[in-house]
């Protein structure tokens, strides 16, 4: 009985889905013979309502399904680091490095107000333009500083790779198309981008000195740390820091461990992301400290 009733179900969700794509061509052609104007301004009017409330009632603008998936799907991975956010202290100063759309720039923004500063760091021309409708949106722009530069071991221009062009997208690279499972891959498309080793930019900018960071950079965290070893090393700080072992004994998570733990931070927590056993990649997210 119970497989019958799966069955109409599946059908009647089919059927459903069949008539939105239906409709959805419909209207698709009504709009391409809207001469330029009214079809502009129909394109503003839903760019302009399309709004969402992720975790912790933090809003979200959105103008494509990967925004739309990336605000919607929970990753339990991510509550971790959400708490950790949660956890932040009075005067601490947060930089989100590999921010996408703003999740943990925003969290952070909401919870602590102005006690928090929170920089946001997003190459990605579509992404980095998501990332700042969200921090309007949730009126934090005061508080949450968006930069458009991608954080390296080396400063000046670099080409960025897309994988895609889409807002909310990711597994993107700088320098080389090389993704975080040490593969080769074609670009869709290639543009240069600044980019600063982060000692280089707090000197440079007299930004304020980092007491929490979250790094996701899909491959390239060691060469993000390693052009913020003098940083690093002047005082107290967490890190949370995302580890891609792309096959059984890849040296490169132990590597981008090494460079941490050789200016003082040890590691406290470790949250392996889903996976079968032995199954590569494996992708988990670690947790440093240095007090």
């Amino acid at each position: 009985m119970s497989a019958r009733l799966d069955e109409v179900s599946a059908a009647k969700g089919a059927a459903r889905d069949a008539k939105e794509r239906a409709r959805i061509e419909e209207i698709r052609q009504a709009i391409a013979v809207l001469r330029r104007k009214p079809r502009l301004q129909l394109i503003e009017s839903l760019n302009a309502s399309l709004v969402a409330e992720g975790p912790r009632g933090v809003r979200y603008s959105h103008g494509s399904l990967t925004e739309y998936r990336r605000i919607v799907t929970q990753k339990p991975w991510d509550d971790p680091i959400a708490d950790w956010v949660g956890a932040f202290s009075p005067s601490d100063v947060f930089f989100d490095i590999g921010a996408n759309i703003g999740a943990f720039s925003l969290l952070a923004g909401r919870l602590h107000g102005d006690q928090v500063r929170v920089f946001s760091f997003e190459p990605g021309f579509e992404t980095f333009a998501a990332l700042t409708r969200n921090i309007f949106l949730n009126n934090l722009e005061r508080i949450v500083t968006p930069l458009q530069i991608a954080l390296f071991d080396e400063t000046g221009l670099k080409p960025f790779h897309y994988r895609k062009l889409t807002a909310g997208s990711a597994s993107h690279a700088v320098g080389e198309p090389i993704d975080s499972k040490r593969r080769r891959f074609k670009p869709v498309a290639v543009q240069p981008v600044l980019t600063f080793r982060l000692d280089d930019l707090i000197e440079r900018f007299a930004l304020p000195r980092p007491t929490r960071i979250k790094v996701d950079v899909d491959g390239v965290e060691s060469r993000v740390l390693a052009g913020a070893a003098h940083t690093l090393a002047g005082g107290p700080c967490e890190i949370w820091v995302e580890l891609n072992e792309a096959a059984q004994g890849d040296p490169a998570p132990a590597q981008t461990a090494r460079i941490l733990t050789d200016l003082g931070f040890e590691l406290v927590r470790r949250v392996e992301h889903e996976a079968p056993p032995n199954v590569y990649p494996r992708v988990h997210d670690a947790l440093f400290v240095c007090r």
